[in-house]
């Protein structure tokens, strides 16, 4: 089994064609990253990995290249079962650009409670990380609640572009997770497109929450921070009165500052957002349990954010030593639960602990498979399994490589 566009090709190779089409020498690219040149060697020849999301997006920047370009994202398939999800995501595009135009919907458009159920089950396949039958089911409902927004009068109307928001808030998770960065930022203006007509001010605020993964890409670590402290300041006084729906989106954002600050690697404003978006959650009390704007503001996930915190200011011991921590609740969603595990098997892999990395790489493919095969730090730490094979887990890795598409 392989890709189409095989990335056969190793992540080095393409740092080595992106520097020498910009024209400069391993010793400049090195100085420009704030790293010795026999580093820049290690990448280009493999020994060096890039190993972190903050890592490829600073040497990205650098070359004037998206991050996909050296990760070789997008991850297709060759059979239709490998590609689904990708194999959809042009129809997604069609109906994204199309949000303002007369709706297409042909026959009865259904009624309010029906949509609902219809935009949740959506919600529920993203959170399930089950991107195949999401991308399929989603056309569809993009053009049936876009014909609602014409057909409906208020305060239904209303009610319809705020299930259109949270269908675009889908649409954004499938874009990005599979790779596919324009249309991530396309989805993420028509949510706040559609939230503006929804009368909603808390999606204004997730929309924010949603765009700061397009400034990650450029490494737009303090545009990010001003951005996610605008849509706290837009929601503050309901914040302070204690109003759930403020509280748990303050704790989204403030979870989303918390990563953003330690792919800065400022580690002091990364935990600080970090227990900002606790003491968010601590107030929200038994109300954690309802699933505000599909953010996830509840103490478990404030447990997997200190993982992945860790994580991403390359600090492995605490990772593992916070992953020994948490309890996750049987049935949480199976995307933070796959990212929870990948942060943990990463933490792992840098202690040297290789058995018990590849036993959390195992656990975070089986709970959400198509989350996992998509990301490029998955790719990465499976590689590095491979090129630091054990006896131990030598058939066991190989196989999680084929289903991974690295050998």
């Amino acid at each position: 089994m392989t890709y189409s566009d095989p990335a056969a090709e190793s992540v080095g190779k393409r740092v080595r064609r992106a520097r020498k089409r910009l024209g400069i020498t391993q010793t400049e690219l090195a100085r420009r990253v704030s790293r010795a040149q026999s580093w820049v060697s290690g990448v280009e020849n493999d020994s060096i990995p890039l190993d972190s999301i903050a890592l490829i997006n600073t040497v990205a920047r650098v070359l004037r290249v998206h991050p996909n370009e050296l990760t070789a994202r997008p991850y297709r398939g060759d059979t239709p079962a490998e590609d689904r999800g990708h194999s959809a995501i042009p129809e997604i595009r069609r109906h994204l650009e199309r949000y303002d135009l007369d709706p297409e919907w042909v026959g009865e458009v259904r009624s309010l409670p029906d949509l609902r159920a219809a935009t949740e089950h959506a919600c529920w396949l993203r959170l399930e990380a089950r991107y195949g039958e999401l991308a399929d089911a989603l056309p569809p409902l993009l053009s049936e609640l876009q014909a609602a927004t014409h057909l409906y009068v208020e305060p239904d109307r209303s009610a319809a572009f705020g299930l259109l928001a949270f269908a675009y808030q889908t649409a954004n998770s499938i874009a990005h997770n599979l790779g596919y960065a324009d249309l991530s930022l396309i989805a993420t203006s028509r949510v706040r497109w559609a939230a503006e007509r929804s009368g909603d001010p808390y999606h204004g605020a997730v929309s924010a929450y949603l765009r700061i993964r397009n400034l990650w890409a450029s490494t737009s670590w303090n545009d990010a921070l001003a951005v996610l402290d605008s849509a706290c300041a837009s929601i503050e006084d309901e914040y302070a009165a204690g109003k759930p729906e403020a509280l748990a989106v303050w704790g989204g954002l403030q979870l989303r500052a918390a990563i953003t600050a330690a792919r800065k690697n400022d580690a002091d404003e990364a935990w600080s957002r970090h227990r900002l978006a606790a003491e968010a959650v601590t107030r929200l009390g038994a109300r954690q349990r309802t699933n505000y704007y599909e953010l996830c503001s509840n103490q478990h996930n404030i447990d997997i954010h200190g993982v992945a915190v860790a994580v991403e200011l390359g600090d492995g011991p605490r990772a593992v030593t916070l992953g020994k921590t948490v309890r996750l609740p049987k049935g949480m969603q199976a995307n933070r639960v796959g990212h929870h595990h990948l942060d943990h098997a990463r933490g792992l892999l840098w202690c040297g602990k290789r058995d018990d990395a590849l036993a959390e790489m195992e656990h975070a493919e089986k709970v959400a498979p198509q989350l996992v095969r998509n990301h490029p730090m998955a790719q990465q730490a499976v590689r590095t399994l491979l090129d630091l094979e054990r006896y131990s887990y030598r058939e066991r890795i190989r196989r999680l490589g084929v289903r991974m598409h690295i050998l």
